[in-house]
Formats: structure tokens, C-alpha cells, sequence
């Protein structure tokens, strides 16, 4: 099923829908309350229930501005797959169905790209519980203005800058050939570094344009109370960091503290199951392979600090690790 929209629009903004029965319509309520006019929602029911199913219907029946699409259930990385392959914007933004966004969402990155010639744009967030706009604000650290990709990037790994998909805004050209990887999370720390590097200026504006809901059961609850979000940050993270060591070398130190301090959180969560600990000297040798060292004194002493505190009881099984990055000796 799809809208009637004929007119190409000049934004699409791809929403994947998935066990979101009762916020499904908050989110959807501010997508249609938008004061950008010329843009489409491509909503892509990726395996919902009835309930879902028949408020997606509902809603493409009702606003010819919305195109639907129904498939199996697949995950989240298909689904925006999908959303990008349906996208008919020269922009692209990305909503995830259990949260909501201010009105002026698409307005004003829009503007920020168009009115700084940029191919991207980045903008804060709050993490917040139901309808509230109050809670926890999560802002760029760089000021506002324009930048380079390099300096983007290295924001993204050093953690100033949010590595999610959808407190962005995208020239469609940069997704050319990109796909989430199927079937698993953490995915946009898989593929995002590619998009930026993608980009010659890149802006930065300090509007918070969307709104996080914290929910129980939801994809990135359940990962991290399964310890499953330590697991894909590290394989995620592995391959930001095959990227910048084959085309940043510039930024070799910052990606190695970030995949270092990903190992140490994922072999202290190892260390908790003593049928995994093998993996934790599967960590140690590929670490190695990459001879990933910190040197960074700060770096060794944050991570030390946070494993003693973290992980007190599994200290001893992470030694080949803590050996491997320099963070004890012999």
C-alpha cells in the first residue's frame, strides 16, 4: 500500500515500525505536525502486529503524505534498507517509532543544510520518558557552525558528537550503496562513519529536534539488560575501526582508545560467564593482530577505573586483555 503523493518531495524521513503498538501514534502525530511542507514519511511495517498494522493503515488511508510498505519481520536494518530504497527525497532523515520529534524537525535541519551549502546536518536530542520534553539533553560539543567530515567523525568516535542515525540530516547521495547490516544492532555505528566521510561540509545547530523514549522491551532495553549491547558495540565498533585505520590515519589514536574501552566493556561482561571466557583470548589476539596499544596516560587510567569498578570479581580473566592495551605490565 502507498500514499497518493505524486509531487517528488524534498525530504523523506524513513520511520521502521516494530512492537511500538502504543506509542506508534505519538510518533506519527508529530511527523504530520510538521511546519516543513514539502516532504514524505516512508513507513515501513516491518513484520507488527494487527494492532500496528492497522494504525499504519489508518494513517497511509488517511495523509497522502505517508508511503507504507509492509513486510516480514525482519529487523531494523532491513527495514531502513527498505525506507532508503522507497525514499524519493534529495534528503533523508530517519525516525525510530518509539520516539517523536519537536515540529520544527525537518524544518530547521533542512535549513541548515540549505542555508550553509552543507551535505549534512546535526542536531541535539533529549532522552526523555513519554510525552515529556524535559529530560536528559544530549548536545554536540562542538559549537555551532560547519565543519569538515574528518572533524565529524572524530566526534563521533571520541563520543562529542551522538553516533546515531537519526539526529541527522542526509543528502541522499551519501547513502549510495550503503546498507544497514542485516540482522544486526548497533547498526548505526556500523555504517555511519562511511556517510560522513561521504560529506564535504557537515553542520552543526543546537535545536533539539527529537525526543528519546526510554522504554521498557524495547530493542536497545533488552540489549542492554542481555548484556547483548556490549557484545555488538565491540563487533560494530571493529569495523569503524578497520575503516579509519585503512582511510584515517590522522585519527588512529582516537578509534584506538574507542575500541579499546569497547574490548575492556565486553570482556568484563565475558568474564561473567564461565562458559565464555575463551572469548575474552579471542579478544586479546585480535587486539593484538592490530597491535592496539594506549599510550594515552588519561585514556588508561578512565579505563582502569572503570573496569575496577565495574567488573571488581572479573578483573582477573580480563588480565590478557588489560595486558594486550598497556593498562597493566608483567
Amino acid at each position: 500500500m502507498a500514499g497518493q503523493m505524486n509531487k517528488t518531495p524534498t525530504v523523506s524521513v524513513i520511520v521502521p515500525v516494530y512492537h511500538v503498538e502504543k506509542v506508534l501514534r505519538r510518533c506519527l502525530d508529530s511527523l504530520l505536525r510538521q511546519t516543513f511542507s514539502d516532504y514524505e514519511i516512508i513507513l515501513v511495517n516491518d513484520g507488527g502486529n494487527e494492532t500496528e498494522t492497522a494504525i499504519c493503515e489508518e494513517y497511509a488511508a488517511k495523509h497522502p503524505l505517508i508511503q507504507y510498505h509492509y513486510q516480514e519481520n525482519q529487523g531494523a536494518s532491513v527495514a531502513r534498507n527498505t525506507g532508503l530504497s522507497m525514499a524519493r527525497g534529495s534528503w533523508i532523515m530517519f525516525v525510530d517509532s518509539d520516539d517523536w520529534v519537536d515540529e520544527n524537525f525537518v524544518l530547521k535541519a533542512f535549513a541548515a543544510v540549505n542555508n550553509n551549502k552543507a551535505q549534512m546536518a546535526v542536531f541535539d536530542l533529549v532522552y526523555t520518558i513519554g510525552d515529556s520534553r524535559n529530560g536528559k539533553k544530549h548536545c554536540s560539543l562542538l559549537e555551532k557552525g560547519v565543519y569538515p567530515a574528518v572533524t565529524i567523525l572524530k566526534g563521533c568516535i571520541d563520543g562529542s558528537i551522538a553516533c546515531y542515525v537519526w539526529n541527522k540530516i542526509y543528502k541522499r547521495e551519501l547513502w549510495e550503496g550503503i546498507l544497514f547490516p542485516a540482522g544486526e544492532i548497533w547498526e548505526d555505528v556500523a555504517v555511519l562513519h562511511e556517510v560522513i566521510d561521504r560529506a564535504d561540509k557537515i553542520a552543526i545547530l543546537h535545536d533539539v529536534l527529537c525526543y528519546i523514549s526510554k522504554r521498557e522491551g524495547s530493542a536497545t532495553d533488552v540489549a542492554f539488560r542481555t548484556g547483548d549491547c556490549h557484545k555488538w558495540s565491540y563487533i560494530q565498533r571493529k569495523k569503524r575501526y578497520q575503516y579509519i585505520k585503512n582511510y584515517h590515519a590522522e585519527l588512529l589514536d582516537v578509534v584506538n582508545n574507542d575500541i579499546a574501552s569497547a574490548a575492556v566493556r565486553y570482556a568484563g561482561f565475558l568474564a561473567k560467564n564461565e562458559d565464555k571466557l575463551h572469548n575474552i583470548y579471542d579478544i586479546s589476539k585480535w587486539l593484538r593482530t592490530q597491535k592496539i596499544q594506549l599510550n594515552n596516560g588519561r585514556m588508561k587510567r578512565r579505563i582502569s577505573f572503570f573496569i575496577l569498578l565495574h567488573f571488581p570479581k572479573e578483573f582477573f580473566y580480563s588480565v590478557k586483555i588489560l595486558l594486550t592495551l598497556g593498562l597493566v605490565h608483567r
